[in-house]
Parts: structure tokens; C-alpha cells; sequence
């Protein structure tokens, strides 16, 4: 592939492109200055990696990954640096693009992937100003005429995509480099077409998208923005069908959000930034309306400051099947903007051992019987990828309003071939927001059903035992008191919040971990574990959470 993308290349510089900038754009994307200042200390922090260049050029290093590699040659790091924005990080940037274009410009290296071109490609003209400042006739007419290589290449390129974000973005880098690069203007209506072509067919009637990863969808409705904004700053029409889809998903991602402003991580997804959120919804023009109760498999309650996110499908398959979690019945819950229970995320960029982990359903806030996930994974593919063989194939959910408070509830039967059993769910937030009752119960709805599960208890050596944990997200910090058989939760805000159980379930406090990007490490974190003996018909746990001044709500 490699080998038609330096043909490709040659074919395009002897077509001599136009070199300059017709339009040029207010950025788009924010980086982070803490993570531009980091990157000019010398250090690069990518995927659970860190490459230290000391006073180096970035390129004269070997990533330590192909994930890294990807980061590196999408120029996101580019971000940070602009944020930074000061003299050194302009002169580091600019040293640095004209490094890749010397090394890697004409097809060479791990960043030609159309996804990664589009990508680099997006950052080049979204920091235009800053990237262009400065530079000689000579850099400046370099850099120009890399930009226009690269968006002809990609007009053949992104075909070979997969459907997907990958595909999104790839289209989206084309079209924002067609109406901003002379010369380019004749790939912008095919490429249009493709995009809204992949908007219909990839974007359902709900806004919703196959891999239901709210990060993801966050990912492409800011690219269709991008999209948007580039067309409208060039005057040229935008597509009805694009407008309609952002109409859609807009309201998803609301329903998706926390206090905080970010996401519920689902699916491989991570909690996206808020400002990259709002950012794209003002850009979409599509105003708030009421929150919906469910959105893309997920059922949302909320009261007040407390808000609660749970999945309530079953895992997507088809080729999500191989980064879909076994989360379903688990639970995200928020109060203002403070997280508070969480799921530990995708360990995708921390390698094949932690990526696998983070799938489980040990790793989600609800229940597994035995360390079974509630999705069965089968054998490895040759890459090391596990696909899900079997999930569930009913999960069912009602979401009921009283005078005080709201009532979720849910349940699913990943367990019944195996164990015989259905594990239902009950989430009670009251009106005050002050606290939140559930309870888990896992029982056998017929006969058979009740023979299964006592030939897996004959199979087993010991009692069969359930699990339901709750994990903490690292900023907050628990405190477990034997004596009154309670965890408080002490939440950065300096509230404090008491979680009790049932008398009769095993509680513990263990270790736990929060995936986050941007680290070299998965981040230190707790879990609230309630254990205990599955009886022959029916297995019932209440549990509380509730704001200690406010009178706890004691679990019977």
C-alpha cells in the first residue's frame, strides 16, 4: 500500500498543485497547556507510552508503539502545542512539521492510513495561523504544497476505509483542505457526497451510531461541525442531510453528559473533554431541549445535581464486537460536577492485557456471578483480539416517575444459559437528589430454568457467588468503617456520601483502576465489592447511596 501512496505522491507533484490558502479558518480544536508544556520539556505521552526526545526533533525517535505512531503522525500533539502559544512552541512546531515533510512527505513512514492523513491534514488547517507565522516564502510555499499532496492522495485514499470514525474523518480533513486550498476545490463535491452518504448510512433515524461509544459519536459530530463551519466560512451550501444529522445526534450526547460536561464512558469510549462538547454543539446551531430518558441503549435519571447513566442493550456486534464491554446493567452516577461511581473505561491504550480487562464485566459498575462477564468472549483472533461469541439476547428496561423521585429498572439475560438465571436491576432516585437506593436480584424465572442452575451448582466445587461492584473514580476518596458495616465517600467538593448494604452481603473496599488518556499508567482507583452466595431461586441485595447530612436512606 505504501508503494501506491509514494506513487500516488509523485503523480500529484507532476501535476504541479496550486500553493495557497483561500480560506483560513478559526481554530476548531483545543489542546491542553499542561500537555503542551510537557511536550516541550522533552517528554511525549502517547497510548500508555513515554518518549523522551530531551532537545530532539520528534521524528528521531522510534515510536514505541503503532498506536503512538498514529498519534504522533496525526499531528493531535499539535493542539497542545498551540494552546501553549508561546514563541518556543510556534518555533518547535514549525520546526517540526518541516522535519516530517523532509522524512516522511512523499509517502514514507507508519502516517499515510487515510484516517491519519485526514487527521493531520485537519490540525495542519485548523492551526494555519499559527503553524504559517513566521516561516520564509520558501517554508511557507513547503508547507503549502505538502497540505495540497496530501489532499490529493487522500481524495483515492479514504475509499479503503472501513466504515466508521476512521472514514469520518478522513472525509471530513478533505473537504475542510478542498475549501481551503487553492487548486482543491474540485474534490470537495464528491467527497461532500461521501460524507453525507456515510452519514445516512451510518447514523440512524435516533442519532445513534453501531458501536454506541459515546466518545466516538462525539468524535464525528465534531468533525461534521468542522464540516459545517468550513463550508459556511467559504459561503458554499450546506447539505440538508448534514444539518439533519447533526440535529440528531445532538441530543444524544446531551443525554450522555455528566455534571461535568463530559461523557459517560461506555464501549471502549472515554469521557471526551466538555469543551470539545460545547464547542461543537454551539458550532451545530442545534439549541437544548429536554434531556431524553434514553439514547443510543443508554437510559438516563436524573434529579437535581445527581445524574445517572446505565447501559441497557446488549453489546454491539458485527466488527464493534471486538472493542464492545460486557457492561450491560452497569451504572455511571454524577453528582454536580463531581463524578463519583464509574466504570473503568477502555484499557485499549495501556496494551492487549489491560484492554481485554477493561471489557469485563468486573471492570463496569454491576453484578457477575463467578467473574463471569455477562457477554462471552471467544477464542482469540490472530492479532490477539477477542471477539464477543454470545451476549445477551434480551434485555429489557422501564423507567417510571412517582411524586417522590424516579424509578429505573432493567434486566438481562446473559446468565440464564449458563446459570439459569436473570439479573434485575432496580435504581430508586428520589426527588431531593440527596441519595439512591437499588437493588440486584438474581432468580430463575421457570422450572428448567431452576434445573440449570442447580447441575452449575452440582459442576461447582464451592458455593456459586455473585459480585456487585461499584467503582470510584480516583478523586474520591473512601473511607471504610467496620463498625457500622459503611464506606463514606468524601467527594472533592468536601461532601461527604455513605454507601450501606443489606445485613448479610460481604462489603469491601479493593483496589481498582481508572483508564484515562494522556498517562503512562492507568490511574490508581477503589471499588466498593459486595459479595455473597447465590441461593436456589432467588437472590435479592439492597444497597444505598445517600448525602450524609441529609439523613442517609438505609438499605433494609
Amino acid at each position: 500500500m505504501q508503494l501506491r501512496y509514494r506513487w500516488l505522491l509523485r503523480w500529484a507533484v507532476w501535476s504541479k498543485p496550486k500553493v495557497g490558502l483561500i480560506a483560513t479558518p478559526e481554530p476548531w480544536t483545543t489542546g491542553d497547556f499542561d500537555r503542551g508544556a510537557l511536550i516541550l520539556s522533552g517528554k511525549i505521552v502517547f497510548t500508555g507510552h513515554v518518549m523522551d526526545i530531551g532537545e530532539n526533533s520528534i521524528w528521531n525517535h522510534k515510536p514505541p508503539s503503532p498506536l503512538f505512531a498514529a498519534e504522533l503522525h496525526g499531528f493531535r500533539w499539535l493542539d497542545d502545542l498551540a494552546t501553549y502559544g508561546d514563541a518556543r512552541a510556534k518555533g518547535t512546531t514549525q520546526a517540526w512539521v518541516l522535519d516530517w515533510i523532509d522524512g516522511f512527505g512523499m509517502g514514507l513512514g507508519p502516517g499515510w492510513s487515510a484516517e491519519v492523513t485526514g487527521r493531520r491534514l485537519n490540525r495542519w488547517i485548523n492551526h494555519s495561523t499559527f503553524l504559517l507565522q513566521g516561516l520564509s516564502q520558501s517554508q511557507r510555499d513547503k508547507v503549502l504544497r505538502s497540505m495540497a499532496l496530501q489532499t490529493s492522495l487522500l481524495s483515492t485514499t479514504w475509499r479503503h476505509l472501513p466504515p466508521g470514525r476512521g472514514r469520518f474523518e478522513a472525509l471530513a480533513g478533505l473537504i475542510c483542505a478542498a475549501q481551503s486550498l487553492a487548486g482543491m476545490q474540485s474534490h470537495q463535491p464528491a467527497a461532500l457526497m461521501a460524507l453525507v452518504k456515510e452519514c445516512q448510512d451510518q447514523i440512524d433515524v435516533h442519532g445513534a451510531i453501531a458501536s454506541r461509544n459515546p466518545e466516538e459519536l462525539l468524535d464525528i459530530f465534531s468533525l461534521l461541525t468542522w464540516v459545517k463551519q468550513s463550508l459556511e466560512l467559504t459561503h458554499a451550501p450546506v447539505p440538508e442531510a448534514l444539518t439533519s444529522c447533526l440535529a440528531r445526534i445532538a441530543p444524544v450526547l446531551r443525554a450522555l453528559r455528566h455534571g461535568d460536561g463530559t461523557l459517560a464512558r461506555f464501549h471502549g469510549g472515554g469521557q471526551g473533554s466538555e469543551y470539545v462538547l460545547d464547542q461543537a454543539l454551539a458550532i451545530s446551531g442545534i439549541r437544548a431541549s429536554t434531556l431524553q430518558d434514553s439514547a443510543m441503549g443508554f437510559a438516563r435519571v436524573s434529579s437535581g445535581a445527581t445524574a445517572v447513566i446505565a447501559d441497557v442493550a446488549a453489546p454491539p456486534l458485527g466488527q464493534e464486537r471486538f472493542t464492545s464491554h460486557a457492561s450491560t446493567c452497569a451504572f455511571e452516577l454524577s453528582v454536580g460536577r463531581t463524578r463519583v461511581i464509574v466504570n473503568c473505561g477502555s484499557g485499549l491504550r495501556f496494551g492487549t492485557d489491560w484492554h481485554q480487562a477493561g471489557r469485563t464485566t468486573a471492570s463496569h459498575a454491576t453484578l457477575a456471578i463467578n467473574g463471569l462477564s455477562t457477554s462471552r468472549f471467544g477464542p482469540p483472533k490472530r492479532n490477539g483480539d477477542r471477539p464477543f461469541a454470545e451476549t445477551p439476547s434480551l434485555v429489557m428496561v422501564k423507567k417510571t416517575r412517582a411524586v417522590d423521585g424516579v424509578r429505573l429498572q432493567m434486566n438481562h439475560n446473559g446468565y440464564q444459559q449458563s446459570h439459569g438465571l436473570i439479573h434485575a436491576r432496580t435504581l430508586d432516585l428520589p426527588v431531593d437528589s440527596k441519595g439512591l437506593v437499588g437493588e440486584d436480584e438474581l432468580y430463575a424465572p421457570d422450572e428448567s430454568d431452576v434445573q440449570i442452575l442447580q447441575a452449575a451448582q452440582a459442576k461447582s466445587d464451592a458455593p456459586l457467588r455473585f459480585s456487585i461492584r461499584f467503582h470510584l473514580h480516583p478523586d474520591v476518596t473512601p473511607n471504610f468503617d467496620a463498625d457500622s458495616a459503611s464506606i463514606s465517600l468524601t467527594l472533592t467538593t468536601g461532601e461527604i456520601w455513605v454507601f450501606r448494604c443489606q445485613p448479610g452481603t460481604e462489603l469491601a473496599l479493593d483496589d481498582s483502576v481508572y483508564f484515562e488518556d494522556g498517562r503512562q499508567f492507568p490511574r490508581p482507583s477503589k471499588q466498593i465489592v459486595l459479595t455473597g452466595v447465590i441461593k436456589e431461586i432467588t437472590t435479592r441485595v439492597r444497597w444505598s447511596l445517600a448525602k450524609a447530612s441529609e439523613n442517609p436512606q438505609k438499605a433494609p
